[in-house]
């Protein structure tokens, strides 16, 4: 079971959570995707401009570098890490992406931590884009082949979950 700290206390704050349904994580998903693409288009701008900065005093055709750019593996390597690296950054400070957020969902390991960076590079390339998630449908514990590894649960928070809380006695 998740816990929260209280802001100016050290006590743990315990919250009720059920695992989240296949449905739940999937609007979860979707919505992120739009999170995914503004950092896709982020990484391809600054990418192009330290092209442009870099590749200045050679190429005055700047069309030329960045078409072959788009065809380097390498490129498309830098674009995938810098998405991946979102949904990495998210689960690792608070187990939350934006879209889970908005579905009041958070992913935690069995003994209620949050992954470490290592774990989270590793769960986010074992999700297969979040294909992975596909198997919750028949885990009974809604579980997608990526969570099995860390033995990680996303669970769905409780309506009132983000109103200030008192702490346990």
């Amino acid at each position: 079971m998740p816990t929260e700290q209280a802001q100016n206390s050290k006590t743990p704050l315990a919250t009720e959570v059920t695992l989240a349904s296949f449905w739940k994580r999937l609007f979860a998903w979707i919505y992120d995707l739009l999170g995914a693409l503004g950092i896709f288009i982020l990484a391809m701008v600054v990418g192009l401009i330290l092209l442009k900065i870099v590749t200045l005093p050679w190429f005055e055709d700047f069309s030329v570098v960045s078409s072959g750019a788009s065809r380097n593996p390498l490129w498309w390597i830098y674009l995938f890490m810098c998405v991946q690296y979102y949904y990495i950054w998210c689960w690792v400070k608070g187990g939350q992406t934006v879209g889970m957020k908005a579905w009041r969902l958070q992913l935690y390991k069995a003994d209620g931590k949050l992954l470490s960076w290592k774990e989270a590079y590793i769960r986010s390339f074992l999700s297969f884009a979040g294909l992975a998630n596909i198997w919750s449908l028949v885990d009974k514990e809604n579980r997608g082949w990526h969570d099995f590894i860390f033995d990680t649960r996303v669970v769905e928070l409780p309506k009132n979950f983000y109103k200030k809380q008192k702490p346990l006695a």
